[in-house]
């Protein structure tokens, strides 16, 4: 509730529009300026890194208003993502100045160019790269849900926290998951400092929404608006999503089959558009995830974005993530392996005699994916997965060795979805996994930071997995190769090793001298033919391994367990 004598500036929104060759960049303000009477004023823009300036003039009767300024400027420092470039955010400062007064808001900002590469991809359907500032981006990283139930509860420090651990595992994207909520001014600042991109979704998940209500429309277009207007000067905020799997849903799930069929169609295809386009220009909008253009399924592998959960929570008997190995998808950003939390985090949430698989409150905590199988009497799908890899029965271990041994197989799993795809540069696009954080204690999660920010075992695999500079071993059909991953914008040098290894201990990695990755791309470093593994001799093979060093430095490692 605001009270003022004069006209009330609100509502400022800042977004920088490079030119396509970069060379320069139009800065652009807007704001609502609401007056009870007519006013007559100046509303200025200036840019403090730089000096420049620029004014229009207003003459408006009572209401509200949209006003806007813009300004050039020439050769502009670009803002990248991390690993790709720096991070320098100007700041914009707008003000209205009438009869002697003046009211005035900043905004930080940087200048990025975000585009989706769809160009045709050479075996089928289309490509779906990122590319920021014209240079195509691997996106790593993994969903963000709210950081607690409680809303209120989470404090900058814990949400800067959770980014720099982020950080830390190398992600450089943050998918904002639909079914949570808006992120805040202190998320989004700390990513435009730190260089992760961010996908957002719009708060629309798994549903069915009345958009054929006009009253609900309505407010739909009024928090959209108000959202993307609140946030366009944030350069991290890369793409603004529909929703989280509506098309999906309207697709494939019975949504066209009862009464109402697509009531939120307007919304998703007509509305939310438009208001990213007007609002923020500078800002990527996709319609849904998963999405597919050509009208093709929304989930098709060969085109636009994936939800790649067939391995985790459709497969009976449990998760064999091997058959990640196989997956093409051109831009997957949500799937995962689910596995229990820490032994230490379980004690800290379960009550005293509760300590063991199965207990009350086990239960009441755990993931209704990891209880429930789909088949009538068979134990949930994370207890068929130790099954199904260990031969063991859950139920019958100790809660310690139970959350060690679930703790690894996720890991495992996390790591097969990381380097398929990462080893697939640039066809497949992006490595974003569900999910990188938890919203309350959890007996079973998909995260690897657990809701006290306990890194989980799989935290460290999958920050290697992630790391700037890897290799990674993979079977095509008859070959095996190496492939060597540089996200870096530098060729890299080193020296490889590439061979068999044996459950004994035994390896036979064979120089295979120097090699050189090419920089931001996969290349293949080596390959043999896969008869080669059983010519090696022996039963007690157990598959391929890669190494790379430079200056007798360990650089990265790979195996493929068979």
């Amino acid at each position: 509730l605001e009270r003022a004598s004069g006209p009330v500036l609100r509502d400022v929104t800042v977004f920088a529009l490079p030119s396509d060759d970069l060379s320069s960049a139009r800065i652009v303000a807007r704001a609502t300026l609401d007056t009870t009477e007519p006013c007559r004023g100046e509303f200025r823009i200036n840019v403090r890194e730089t000096g420049q300036s620029a004014t229009s003039g207003v003459d408006h009767a009572e209401g509200g208003h949209r006003v806007e300024a813009t300004l050039t400027m020439d050769r502009p420092a670009l803002w990248w993502p991390i690993g790709h470039g720096e991070q320098p955010l100007y700041h914009v400062e707008a003000a209205f100045l009438w009869g002697g007064t003046e009211q005035h808001v900043t905004r930080r900002t940087g200048v990025r160019r975000v585009t989706m590469d769809q160009s045709p991809h050479p075996e089928s359907g289309r490509h779906c790269i990122l590319t920021v500032n014209n240079r195509p981006i691997f996106c790593k990283g993994g969903n963000w849900v709210p950081a607690d139930l409680l809303y209120s509860e989470v404090g900058p420090e814990r949400t800067r926290e959770l980014i720099r651990i982020a950080e830390h595992a190398n992600f450089n994207m943050l998918r904002v998951w639909g079914g949570g909520h808006f992120v805040d001014d202190v998320f989004l600042a700390t990513c435009d400092e730190r260089g992760i991109l961010v996908w957002h979704d719009f708060l629309f998940a798994c549903a069915k929404y009345p958009g054929d209500v006009p009253e609900f429309a309505a407010e739909v277009r009024r928090e959209i608006t108000h959202a993307v207007r609140e946030r366009a000067h944030h350069p991290s905020l890369a793409v603004w999503c529909g929703n989280n799997e509506i098309e999906w849903g309207d697709w494939e799930w019975g949504y066209d089959t009862h009464y109402k069929t697509h009531p939120h169609y307007a919304i998703f295809h007509h509305d939310i558009p438009k208001i990213v386009r007007e609002e923020a220009p500078a800002t990527l909008h996709w319609l849904s995830s998963p999405w597919s253009p050509d009208f093709l399924p929304p989930n098709d592998p060969t085109v636009g974005d994936q939800h790649p959960w067939d391995v985790s929570i459709m497969q009976p008997g449990g998760a064999d993530f091997w058959h990640y190995r196989t997956c093409v998808d051109r831009f997957p950003n949500e799937g995962g392996v689910l596995g229990a939390s820490s032994a230490a985090t379980l004690r800290q949430f379960l009550p005293p005699g509760e300590h063991y698989v199965g207990s009350p409150s086990w239960h009441h905590h755990d993931n209704p994916l990891a209880f429930l199988s789909g088949e009538p009497g068979a134990p949930g799908r994370a207890y068929q997965t130790i099954t199904l890899w260990l031969d063991r029965d859950p139920f019958a271990m100790d809660m310690e060795d139970y959350a060690f041994t679930s703790a690894v197989l996720q890991a495992e799993g996390l790591t097969e979805y990381i380097r398929n795809y990462r080893r697939r540069m640039f066809s497949s696009a992006s490595a974003i996994f569900w999910m990188y954080n938890d919203s309350w204690p959890a007996t079973h999660g998909w995260t690897i930071v657990d809701y006290y920010l306990r890194r989980k075992l799989c935290y460290h695999p999958v920050r290697r997995a992630f790391a700037p500079i890897t290799v990674v071993v993979a079977r095509d059909e008859d070959r095996v190769r190496a492939f060597g991953v540089n996200d870096t914008r530098e060729p890299l040098t080193a020296a490889l090793r590439f061979g068999v290894f044996r459950l004994d201990g035994a390896c036979r990695l064979e120089e295979m001298g120097s090699v050189t990755l090419a920089p931001n791309s996969a290349t293949v470093l080596a390959e043999c033919a896969f008869e080669r593994l059983a010519a090696a001799g022996g039963p007690t093979e157990a598959g391929f391994g890669a190494t790379l060093h430079r200056q007798e430095h360990l650089l990265a490692q790979d195996r493929l367990l068979l």
